[in-house]
């Protein structure tokens, strides 16, 4: 290689720096969802997938700060930038959000029993109606066991709360629990 050559090479590779992020993601409401967000973003442009926690509900993304839609782009542009494209390559099933502000251990897990959750559709429902209540920082809904699971700011809402809304919509619960978040996997 040419002296030339490899100096443009290195002055690339030196302006060109990948940055990390990490999201919240709504949409990741049981395991498999993890695959199909990181099939969909093969299609991601400028930046890329690095890992998805189902357990958080998190996902980090690198981009390059010299890219197109990046380059001296705010937090809150970046965040917007990568949310759309991901909204795009899931038909909306995906959206980001900053990271909550409240730790994990401030959380209380609250599950239900779902009359007729047995397939992703059911599911989804469940999880959406779930997810967009003041205070649910994240969610899962299984069809395989029919179980709803809502990890709460008990200062902003309560299970007696989740479960009117999840009635008003005509989701039919067995059985509810409350318990204790567990510390989680990093």
């Amino acid at each position: 290689m040419k002296p030339l050559a490899i100096l443009i090479m290195l002055t690339l590779s030196a302006t060109a720096a990948e940055q990390t992020v990490q999201y919240s993601v709504r949409g990741l409401f049981q395991p498999d969802r993890k695959d199909a967000l990181t099939n969909a973003a093969t299609a991601l442009e400028n930046c890329r997938l690095i890992e998805v926690n189902f357990d958080l509900a998190r996902a980090t993304f690198g981009y390059d700060d010299e890219a197109q839609g990046f380059k001296k782009a705010k937090p809150e542009q970046i965040l917007q930038q990568i949310d759309n494209q991901v909204r795009s390559a899931t038909n909306h099933t995906f959206t980001l959000q900053q990271p909550r502000a409240l730790a994990e251990d401030k959380l209380k897990r609250i599950e239900f029993t779902i009359e007729g959750l047995d397939c992703l559709g059911c599911s989804y429902g469940a999880y959406s109606t779930v997810v967009a209540i003041e205070g649910v920082e994240r969610a899962t809904a299984s069809f395989h066991d029919g179980r709803l699971t809502a990890f709460i700011d008990p200062a902003k809402t309560n299970r007696e709360a989740v479960a009117e809304v999840l009635k008003k919509k005509d989701i039919k619960i067995v059985e509810a629990t409350d318990k204790q978040e567990p510390k989680p996997k990093n």
